[in-house]
């Protein structure tokens, strides 16, 4: 198999639960890596800002008692509370651009808003879709285009850099899409982009029981895959040109993209799932360097199939509670490998050293080495003072000396 139980993956699965902690899983062993405070998160409203030598949590909230929206951003080594962002309206998708400058989030009226970090200020916002709510966001794998999709059914492609300009984003009469597809004729729940910058392929699927794949760099249509239910969840795999729906009924649907003109799908068999479970796959992933197939359901069901030997079971493992939201992200040298956050518990007995506390004795230990600096600076410029005086001083009684020995000799010493 692709993985054991032994095994520790690259990547970590998010998943935000009703009632529950956010949680961070080993995407391969199933193993808790870190706990974070609960959210109220819809699907799609997790994300990973990644920054230089730091990663923030983000998660869309929707308060249940108001219905306003914000944006909780939980720090892996802080224990500090979740920083509260407040946004212009209730968000769900949620996206962090390249390097972790922005949160770029969806909201209800149709708009996306690019959120700074980590000031939390709206930078601009755009008018990405009219007549629904922006339900999905996904970034190409180079960062260069945003792809969003619409409860209107509808799919549009901007630049990141028109999208983070302020000037541009801001202009209600310029409309900076490079172009706008009607994709579907009912909302569109995700979507997914493939290798290749620009000229890789998109994958959009709807409640209409359909999923399209277009040409990202142009928007040309290629083909269209029918099927018998909702797709909640695509991945693409680079490596073998297979796409992965995670479906309502509960199995993975696959189709192949290497094999132009084709539009056959097909369908996880229920023994090959080792399990009569048929809840919704709100998110699958490619893990483990495209070994491995990583599928989520609603109840908490987490399946790892091998893709190495066709689609087969390779472990299975549960997250707790209903899931709302789920993603699959990368760990970072340093930073998710060990976890942290509110809330923080080890649960693999090892003592881990928090980066708050190390850099809080690194910024003690720079303060201590400075004051010493400036005291011996202090010191070295009293003694050059002293010196000085000193000289001066020797100056005059030398000068007092030598004027009384010059009065004896001369006899004209006062009484």
């Amino acid at each position: 198999m692709a993985c054991s139980s032994s095994q520790r993956g690259g990547e970590l699965i998010l998943a935000a639960s009703h009632g529950l902690p956010i949680a961070a899983y080993d995407a391969l062993t199933g193993d808790v890596v870190a706990e974070f405070p609960a959210a109220n998160t819809p699907r799609h409203g997790l994300a990973v800002a990644a920054g230089p030598g730091t990663a923030i949590v983000a998660a869309s909230h929707v308060c249940p008692a108001t219905g306003a929206g914000s944006i909780r951003l939980l720090r892996w080594w802080s224990p500090a509370p979740a920083h509260e962002l407040p946004v212009p309206e209730p968000v769900a998708p949620l996206v962090a651009t390249p390097y972790g400058s922005h949160l770029l989030a969806g909201g209800v009226s149709g708009r996306v808003h690019a959120v700074a970090l980590p000031s939390g200020d709206v930078a601009c916002s755009l008018r990405a879709h009219t007549g629904g709510a922006v339900s999905c966001l996904a970034l190409n794998d180079d960062g260069s285009l945003l792809v969003s999709g619409g409860d209107n059914g509808g799919v549009a492609v901007f630049p990141l850099l028109s999208v983070l300009d302020v000037d541009a984003a801001n202009n209600a009469s310029t409309d900076l899409a490079v172009y706008r597809i009607a994709a579907h004729v009912a909302p569109v729940t995700c979507v997914a982009c493939g290798h290749g910058g620009s000229n890789a392929v998109v994958a959009s699927a709807s409640t209409d029981g359909t999923c399209k794949v277009w040409r990202l760099a142009d928007g040309s249509h290629l083909r269209t895959l029918s099927l018998p239910c909702t797709v909640l969840s695509i991945a693409l795999d680079p490596t073998s040109f297979n796409l992965y729906a995670g479906g309502s009924d509960g199995r993975i649907h696959v189709a192949s993209l290497n094999s132009p003109g084709s539009n056959t799908v097909k369908t996880t068999p229920q023994h090959a799932t080792n399990s009569t479970n048929d809840a919704a796959l709100i998110g699958v992933a490619i893990a483990n360097e495209c070994k491995n197939l990583v599928s989520c359901s609603e109840d908490g069901e987490v399946r790892v199939w091998d893709l190495t030997h066709g689609l087969l079971l390779a472990n299975t493992f549960w997250i707790r509670g209903a899931v709302s939201g789920v993603v699959v992200v990368k760990r970072l040298p340093g930073e998710l490998v060990r976890g942290g956050g509110e809330g923080f518990r080890v649960h693999d007995d090892v003592a881990w050293t928090r980066t708050r506390e190390v850099a809080e004795m690194n910024q003690m230990l720079r303060s201590s080495e400075e004051d010493k600096a400036r005291s011996v600076e202090l010191i070295e410029m009293n003694v050059d003072n002293y010196k000085r005086c000193l000289r001066l001083v020797l100056r005059e009684v030398n000068a007092v000396a030598n004027g009384r020995r010059n009065g004896i000799k001369d006899g004209n010493v006062s009484d």
